[in-house]
């Protein structure tokens, strides 16, 4: 791919790249739904070490699972853009970036102990920030939509006890009472109508900061 072949991105995005038969319209149209048709494949030792990311950023406990028992390795394949395309949509991860950032964090990194792989992400937030909100973003956002994690929310936190993951196409119809024919017929109790020929023109003449405005502008 030469600076030829590629176009500025709207709003501070990456620029563009040519399409590819594999991935069609996949740096022009919009995000697909569900990630990507073709998921970016990792290695046994990469899937790890995601995984191990995952289990750090947000250990499981409560009542919810960890990260890594939910698919987390999954989730990164299909929101990571693949190698030779320009990142385009949030957060912004190419593979090639992805893979030689776990290839710097090794397996030594998914043998550590949780203390140990805190304080090496702790480094990395503080060396650079761009790929560790990166990796967070997918970690929590893949993590947060999966069925499990969803089920604990409703079942381990009172607040999410009507909690619905996937806003569409269903929203929020499953916890909603029907309105029934005594509901709809009841719904605007304590409300009135008053014809227009009834209206009343309210007495502004009390007001006296109103008065002085309307003498000023007569006299003009």
């Amino acid at each position: 791919m030469t600076q030829d072949d590629t176009i500025a991105g709207p709003s501070g995005a990456p620029a563009l790249g040519t399409d590819r038969s594999e991935q069609p319209d996949f740096e022009t149209g919009r995000p697909r739904l569900g990630g990507l048709a073709v998921p970016v494949q990792f290695d046994e030792a990469e899937t790890k070490i995601i995984a191990a990311i995952a289990d750090t950023l947000i250990p499981p406990g409560n009542g919810f699972p960890a990260p890594s028992e939910v698919g987390i390795a999954n989730f990164f394949g299909r929101y990571t853009t693949p190698s030779g395309f320009r990142p385009k949509h949030y957060p912004y991860l190419g593979e090639d970036r992805l893979k030689s950032t776990l290839a710097v964090l090794g397996e030594e990194f998914a043998d550590s102990d949780a203390q140990a792989r805190t304080q090496v992400l702790q480094r990395m937030e503080k060396d650079d920030e761009e790929i560790f909100g990166q990796l967070r973003s997918l970690v929590y956002y893949g993590y947060y939509c999966a069925d499990s994690v969803i089920a604990a929310i409703q079942r381990e936190i009172p607040a999410g006890r009507d909690y619905h993951g996937p806003p569409l196409p269903y929203g929020y119809l499953h916890c909603i009472e029907d309105w029934d024919d005594e509901s709809l017929a009841t719904a605007g109790q304590g409300a009135g109508y008053i014809r227009t020929e009834d209206v009343v023109r309210v007495d502004l003449s009390k007001l006296t900061w109103l008065n002085g405005r309307t003498t000023k502008e007569e006299e003009k």
